[in-house]
């Protein structure tokens, strides 16, 4: 991935980015972002996705995802169970949505485990815009399965 400057809201932390599609652990990511929209009801429309991992010092990633029309970011959760790992988007442990989960400065978090700044959240939305995997996806038809 590009050398660039890692964002401010994971440069203490990150050592550099990475492809979380190259990693075994979230194989075939548009399956999963698929799997996310028809599990949120929103497959009737065009939805435009990102993702972005960062490695850490630790051997293990982070990945976001950027749902653009939601202005939400899902931090993914890979696995190395198929069926998780095409779900894990979908049940993501943290899902950020600017201005319902984001707050104008550190104070303003006042010990929440889930709220982060406005700048946090743009930064990392703008460092997976220019840096991260981009994933366009069609509005499409859910099938039931055959009996």
């Amino acid at each position: 991935m590009a050398k660039d400057k890692l964002p401010d809201a994971v440069s203490e932390t990150a050592t550099g980015r990475t492809r979380a599609s190259t990693n075994p652990y979230y194989r075939d990511p548009a399956k999963a972002i698929r799997y996310l929209v028809a599990s949120s009801g929103k497959n009737q429309q065009r939805n435009r996705f990102c993702t972005v991992g960062y490695r850490m010092p630790q051997g293990y990633l982070v990945v976001w995802t950027l749902w653009e029309e939601e202005r939400t970011l899902l931090l993914w959760r890979g696995s190395s169970d198929a069926d998780m790992r095409l779900a894990g988007l979908a049940m993501a442990r943290h899902s950020l949505m600017l201005g319902r989960d984001t707050v104008a400065t550190e104070n303003d978090i006042n010990g929440s485990t889930y709220l982060v700044t406005v700048d946090w959240w743009i930064s990392i939305a703008d460092d997976c815009r220019k840096h991260g995997e981009q994933y366009e996806i069609e509005p499409f038809a859910i099938t039931e399965p055959r009996q």
